[in-house]
């Protein structure tokens, strides 16, 4: 697997507004997807997501929605659990020409989880953001996570994917992400 910033792009999976209500550590997994979106805009990383049904689940929740539609990420409506069961997702991704996938979003053991299964079975490489994810279930979540690393699927902290793609310390992006981390922006 190649986790660098050239080979990466970032998936953001269904954080509408009704589903949001009830998951558990939402604002953790808000946090650190709007972590992953300022360090993919930063590195120039594709950004991608969906909605599921949004006519009845809502819209992408804020500050997600402003932050992604600010760095243009490119947006798709889906009925399908998995990301790549719509053609033009499937298409889209591909044509990126990158390798690894990062995914983020709802739920755990649902969406996210079927998202990965087809990525990875499509050829891709496959990057669960642990902390960018979640589920209305705690044992669902955690059942999720020993999913994943049973088939092989990455499973780190969004924190651990920005400071890779950061490499160095005392950058200038060093310094803007790290006050996101630090919760000081």
């Amino acid at each position: 697997m190649v986790l660098s910033k050239d080979n990466c792009v970032l998936l953001v999976i269904d954080m509408q507004e009704k589903l949001c209500k009830v998951m558990k550590n939402l604002d953790r997994t808000v946090k650190n997807i709007r972590l992953l979106i300022e360090a993919a805009h930063e590195f120039n990383l594709p950004i991608v997501y969906t909605e599921q049904y949004p006519k009845g689940l809502g819209e992408t929740v804020e500050p997600l929605k402003s932050l992604l539609s600010t760095y243009g990420a490119k947006r798709f409506d889906k009925m399908s659990f998995s990301a790549l069961k719509i053609d033009e997702i499937k298409s889209h991704l591909e044509s990126l020409n990158r390798k690894t996938v990062v995914l983020t979003g709802i739920e755990s053991h649902i969406c996210v989880l079927s998202t990965a299964i087809d990525l990875k079975g499509n050829g891709f490489d496959v990057v669960v953001a642990s902390d960018a994810t979640t589920s209305r279930e705690e044992e669902f979540y955690k059942t999720a996570l020993d999913f994943y690393n049973g088939q092989s699927i990455s499973v780190l902290p969004a924190e651990t994917l920005v400071f890779y793609w950061l490499e160095f310390a005392g950058t200038d992006s060093f310094k803007k992400l790290q006050r996101i981390i630090l919760g000081k922006e």
